[in-house]
């Protein structure tokens, strides 16, 4: 069970709270962010070109390897890594974090023009990157951007293994609400959300209106005309009068296990309550809502929760229900087939911010998937002490558990998390130790405001084969900045014939030492701007532009 008096700190979907580093979002990390994503962009559509015509639509190991591809993908991530990115396109007009990005700077820019005019095309009205995005989510993204447009058809949705809280769930018959959605990445259509017309639902007949009103197969015409006089009543007596025959309504659909009736009545009787406040007809609405929040119709409303257009009313009645509610939701997350209605749950736990515990005895379910999802949701919901209950499944066989819960640790940020994290920097999965390496970085990262040891993580860099993770580990030492990290990244900046009597002279690749050079500047600015004209002259010719680059930014 959960400690008594457990804190969370929630985050809310609309902030760019990405778990890996807690900033103030501003225009200039979303702009950079944007170019380089611009940039993969326009690598993958130009070697997509040269590619047979059966390959030139796919996003394989051979063109990641490609250099001008990789080359943009390390930009992009790099950029993500110091910054998130809120991108709205309206008007045809990109807008970052609320700013306009002048239209004629726009067309000036043959990278951003290329993009706007492919998000144009494909439908694309909002984009959402998490500060920390993984690389293969990055390259996700950029394909998604690549893929050529349809003759003004919407891009083709791409579906995300992880859930999150970011957009609510794509209901069976309406457009999609979102085109592709990851852990870290959400990018929606133009005007996400909007109402469908009256529309047939996937159990049943019904006909469910604008307004949630709706008539079912049995007895649809006497809830139809209950629900009337609910909305018409404007004194405690009709309210009420209409509430009998409402109660009536909802003990026979509990019977039938008629799901459709009981969230009709929960959503008029919630849309009533907004219209008379505090006014007459309110206590036979409270009445109505006190019936529906008995267990058996809580059960048969979550059954709804992935078919509702918009679920603000019907969230906000299961949250009266407090602990019970949570517990229905998550009995349907853990059971449902669909990945858009796990996600209906998931954001939906999540929205209700509510004391949970159950999720904590989850934690140890033998289910993998069960595991995965309790996880997440203690991790998206922020509970601190869920520190202790996930922390042992570090060491869990299997890389799907172990993938969710170094995410979630990074979410709680706990001292305890940290250091949990930091000993994952050898695990045998490169993303668990891209995020510990992460994990270092993060400000106060050993607790207490005390920075961990760089012994460890240069350590792990000796002997890291994984690219993406290896660009992680030094992005990190120069965020430590200590003067073990500092000596570090100055000798893997420097040629291979440089290195030291023992040490690993592969990690001698151009982008590994402009990755170290990039890190340095961050640590120490211009105090290293010595180190950095020494190599002006470098033999590889990357280098030396990178040094040009670097200088300018210090100067």
């Amino acid at each position: 069970m959960a400690p008594l008096g457990y804190r969370r700190s929630t985050p809310n979907a609309t902030t760019t709270d990405s778990g890996m580093q807690r900033s103030v979002p501003d225009g200039r990390s979303s702009r950079a962010v944007l170019r380089a994503l611009a940039l993969l962009v326009d690598r993958v559509v130009t070697v997509q070109a040269l590619r047979p015509p059966d390959l030139a639509s796919e996003i394989d190991a051979e063109l990641v390897m490609q250099p001008l591809v990789r080359d943009a993908l390390r930009q992009l991530t790099a950029r993500s890594r110091d910054g998130a990115l809120l991108c709205r396109i309206a008007d045809g007009q990109m807008v970052l974090e609320g700013v306009p990005i002048d239209r004629r700077l726009a067309a000036d820019d043959p990278l951003l023009d290329g993009l706007l005019r492919r998000a144009l095309a494909l439908g694309v009205g909002a984009i959402t990157v998490r500060q920390g995005a993984s690389p293969g989510e990055l390259l996700t993204l950029a394909s998604l951007f690549a893929q050529p447009s349809r003759g003004g058809e919407a891009a083709r949705p791409i579906a995300g293994e992880t859930p999150s809280t970011m957009t609510r769930a794509v209901l069976h018959d309406e457009p999609p609400r979102e085109l592709l959605r990851s852990w870290s990445i959400l990018v929606t259509p133009l005007r996400p959300g909007a109402e469908p017309p009256p529309r047939l639902t996937p159990f049943s007949s019904a006909v469910i209106d604008d307004r949630g009103f709706g008539t079912s197969t049995a007895g649809g015409s006497a809830v139809a005309g209950a629900l009337t006089r609910l909305a018409a009543a404007r004194t405690d007596d009709a309210a009420l009068a209409a509430g009998d025959l409402l109660i009536e309504l909802i003990d026979g659909a509990e019977l039938r296990g008629d799901a459709q009736t009981i969230e009709s009545i929960a959503r008029a009787t919630m849309q009533h309550v907004h219209t008379v406040g505090g006014g007459g007809g309110r206590l036979g609405s409270e009445r109505i809502i006190r019936r529906l929040l008995h267990r058996a119709s809580l059960a048969l409303l979550a059954t709804r929760v992935p078919y509702t257009p918009e679920r603000t009313l019907t969230l906000e009645l299961m949250a009266r229900a407090g602990d019970a509610a949570v517990e229905v939701l998550v009995h349907e997350l853990m059971n449902a087939q669909e990945s858009q209605a796990r996600r209906a749950y998931f954001d939906s736990i999540v929205a209700l911010d509510l004391n949970a515990t159950m999720l904590f005895d989850l934690v140890r379910d033998s289910r993998w998937f069960v595991a995965r999802n309790a996880v997440a949701l203690l991790g998206e919901m922020g509970v601190e002490q869920a520190d202790v209950a996930m922390l042992p499944l570090l060491g869990h066989d299997d890389d799907r558990i172990r993938i969710a819960v170094v995410r979630a640790l990074m979410r709680v940020g706990t001292a305890k998390a940290m250091h949990g994290l930091h000993g994952a920097i050898d695990d045998t999965h490169p993303e668990v130790r891209r995020i510990a390496a992460a994990a270092y970085g993060m400000p106060g990262g050993g607790g207490g405001g005390v920075r961990p040891p760089a012994a460890r993580l240069a350590a792990a860099l000796d002997k890291e084969r994984d690219e993406d993770v290896a660009l992680e580990m030094l992005a990190s030492l120069g965020k430590l900045g200590s003067a073990d990290a500092i000596q570090r990244l100055l000798r893997i900046a420097q040629p291979a014939a440089a290195a030291e009597p023992g040490e690993r002279q592969t990690n001698r690749d151009a982008w590994i030492r402009i990755a170290a050079l990039e890190a340095l500047v961050r640590a120490r600015g211009y105090a290293v701007m010595g180190a950095i004209d020494s190599l002006a002259g470098d033999a590889d010719p990357e280098v030396a532009a990178a040094v040009v680059r670097l200088r300018a930014t210090i100067a």
